[in-house]
């Protein structure tokens, strides 16, 4: 639900009658926005990457910024927090 969020804020922006929430960024850090970045794969290099990433107990969006910090890339250490534990953890119940 998350990502549909994310996905549909900026059209959402554009629209007159439309409040869009403003979600916090990923490392808690309010002055840096999330924005989407979208590329294609092959299936067959969907699935490599996949299971790359499984191997190394990665999400796959952690594991490519990883490689993009292995290239010099700003990548901070919050940025590879798997942050659908967090969004999928409810209040505690009793």
């Amino acid at each position: 639900m998350q990502s549909i969020m994310e996905a549909l804020t900026p059209v959402a922006e554009q629209l007159p009658t439309q409040k869009v929430a403003r979600s916090a960024s990923r490392a808690g850090n309010t002055s840096k926005p999330i924005v989407q970045f979208l590329f294609g794969l092959t299936k067959g290099l969907r699935k490599e990457l996949a299971r790359l990433a499984d191997d190394t107990d990665m999400t796959m969006r952690a594991f490519i910024l990883q490689a993009l910090r292995e290239k010099g890339l700003g990548v901070e250490e919050g940025d590879l927090l798997d942050m659908r534990k967090e969004q999928s953890r409810g209040p505690v119940r009793g």
